[in-house]
């Protein structure tokens, strides 16, 4: 019953708006993360093989760079300005991957790349959270969470297949073409809450340049700080699975690298469609509980795996606890972000997510450094971080009972 009614009967009250942008982040995001399962065999080749962590890395710091700009143009030009910003430039970069075929030209590529893609969700997600209302963000982030997440899986799932039948440089130019057919889905959703237009009519729109480049205290966003470093720690989680899956797949001999996101894949989408709707019923900390200890348990079984059934079950307890904390972080950021600031309150959780990222592809460099046999110690450091991240919530929920009494 709750499942009919959030979702087949509530939903039809979205806007097309909110579908068309939804459908445009899921190619634009599939787009590039088809690249990922072949980056880390890309750059061995290219005779780069102790730079692994640096394709995600390199692309999650330039990511986390580019949130602050994204969030003052959000909040000053256009959601939409954003957005287009962000699928143009990545378009281009996909097209001129085969051009580059050093260490060092395809690093500042994925640099480049990661900066293109700290633009377009800023944007999407600043203006959902103009679309809907609060008291529904939590389903609607959920239900925009599962089109990003399908995107995010089913591109490292299609991504191996693609580079057996294409070859990589066939891949490439199918990242940028499907960057393309995202640009123009996007041309159909409306913007009617324009942050440039409101400003000119009252009188108060600023200069081009200051409405582009943030000023320090328009960096960080305080009031989303508990949403952030959660944030953090769960973006951490995806930077250890995105470096060190492809690797765990071929040492379990297994020849489809993107399999176990494939798998994830499914149990994310069934666990977000009733986790959203739980986020507006119980609040952000209870979902995030279950979250985080699901993740503590999911890290345990894939730094155990031996066999590919236990390491395809780990993929579906991760995939669950994925599935509950995300649509609770993104409403939970929008809730508490200042309505008139909400790109800079979105750019603040982004920020956390890609340095949580980077951070998780730097350990993956650090802690498992190509050894097969330091698969565990990895995912041990996963488990204690998801154990942090309860504490923490634990000990904020306190303070915050504590300052109500008093």
């Amino acid at each position: 019953m709750l499942l009919k009614k959030g979702y087949f009967e509530q939903v039809k009250t979205y806007p097309k708006s909110f579908w068309l942008l939804a459908l445009s982040t899921f190619v634009f995001v599939m787009s590039f993360f088809l690249l990922l399962p072949e980056m880390n065999a890309y750059i061995t080749d290219l005779g780069g093989a102790d730079y692994k962590w640096m394709v995600l890395g390199l692309w999650t710091l330039a990511a986390a760079f580019a949130r602050p700009f994204s969030g003052k143009i959000a909040d000053n030009v256009s959601r939409k300005f954003v957005m287009y910003f962000g699928i143009v430039v990545s378009i281009i970069i996909s097209f001129v991957y085969p051009l580059f075929l050093s260490v060092i030209g395809f690093l500042i590529l994925r640099f480049l790349h990661g900066f293109s893609t700290g633009f377009q969700p800023t944007g999407a997600t600043a203006l959902i959270a103009d679309i809907i209302p609060q008291g529904r963000r939590g389903e609607a982030m959920g239900i925009f969470g599962i089109t990003m997440q399908i995107g995010m899986s089913a591109g490292q799932a299609l991504g191996s297949p693609i580079t057996m039948s294409l070859g990589i440089n066939g891949l490439f130019m199918i990242s940028g073409v499907l960057g393309i057919i995202s640009l123009f889905i996007l041309v159909s959703v409306e913007e009617n809450n324009k942050p440039h237009l409101i400003a000119k009519a009252k009188g108060t729109r600023l200069p081009f340049v200051q409405r582009i480049i943030p000023r320090w205290n328009e960096v960080f966003a305080p009031e989303v700080i508990h949403p952030t470093i959660i944030m953090f720690i769960t973006a951490m989680a995806s930077g250890i699975y995105l470096v060190s899956i492809p690797d765990f797949s071929s040492y379990l001999g297994m020849t489809n690298k993107g399999l176990f996101f494939l798998v994830n894949l499914v149990f994310v989408i069934i666990t977000r469609f009733l986790a959203g709707k739980f986020y507006d019923m119980y609040g952000a900390r209870r979902n995030l509980y279950i979250g985080l200890s699901l993740l503590i348990v999911g890290a345990i079984l894939t730094g155990t795996s031996t066999s590919v059934v236990q390491f395809l079950m780990s993929g579906i307890v991760y995939g669950i606890a994925a599935g509950i904390c995300s649509p609770a972080l993104f409403a939970w950021t929008a809730d508490l972000a200042n309505p008139v600031f909400k790109g800079r309150g979105m750019a603040t959780m982004f920020v956390a997510l890609e340095l949580g990222i980077m951070m998780g592809a730097l350990m993956t460099r650090l802690v498992y450094a190509n050894d097969p046999n330091r698969f565990y110690d990895l995912f041990v450091v996963l488990g204690l971080a998801g154990f942090i991240g309860i504490i923490y919530l634990f000990l904020t929920g306190r303070r915050k009972r504590a300052n109500a009494k008093s």
